[in-house]
């Protein structure tokens, strides 16, 4: 082979290296840039929905089964409200002034526990022990829609229905729309519990108040 067909053999081998090279890298680069899209997306989701509760003086969070189990949390700075139906079941609290308040609509009385304002943060202490954990993500079609979800392992914190606290086999989906919550969906096995989210920023004030015809038992 002369020199100058050995010249060109050489170029020709070292470009064919080099778009080997390139093409590697920017593979690499692709991927870790889509991984990095990825999660930044779910926990802007999260962290977003957090912040905005967090930083809400008033609010409310409703979830809805296609069963009948309905629970209902509104806010308003240091008080809130909570009525949940569960299998036919309907209960009632009242949290404000530092103590809780358990309504019984049936005998017109309630009860007062003192010093005690656990649920006060009900909403945004979930959301906060849910939004740094590592997460998987993927779309679900519900009613005829896809969405975007994040999924979450261990935490059954908005689960209504009965499922193992603090297990690896829990799921935690949280479905969005854009930027709204709409759907959250706790998954054991075979079990599953779909809930449909409203919330809302517009709360009835008088939800806070015992009512004037009710009396401590």
């Amino acid at each position: 082979m002369d020199k100058k067909k050995k010249v060109v053999l050489i170029s020709v081998l070292a470009t064919v290296i080099l778009l080997v090279i390139v093409g590697v890298v920017w593979y690499f680069i692709a991927n870790n840039n889509s991984n990095s899209n990825s999660n930044n997306q779910g926990i802007a989701e999260v962290s977003r929905l957090y912040e905005t509760l967090q930083t809400s003086s008033v609010f409310s969070f409703e979830l809805t089964s296609d069963s009948g189990n309905h629970k209902y949390y509104a806010k308003s700075n240091d008080m809130a409200y909570i009525d949940t139906i569960y299998d036919d079941e309907e209960t009632k609290y009242i949290i404000k002034d530092g103590n809780t308040y358990f309504l019984v609509d049936d005998t017109k009385t309630y009860y007062t526990y003192s010093n005690n304002q656990t649920n006060l943060n009900m909403v945004t202490r979930g959301l906060e022990r849910i939004k740094d954990l590592e997460y998987q993500t993927g779309r679900e079609k519900i009613n005829n829609k896809n969405y975007y979800y994040e999924e979450y392992t261990g935490l059954t914190d908005f689960a209504m229905g009965d499922f193992t606290e603090d297990s690896e086999d829990v799921k935690t989906r949280f479905y969005f729309d854009n930027d709204e919550l709409v759907y959250i969906k706790t998954i054991e096995g075979d079990k599953q519990e779909l809930l449909e989210v409203n919330i809302s920023y517009d709360v009835d004030q008088n939800s806070f108040q015992i009512p004037s015809d009710y009396n401590e038992a």
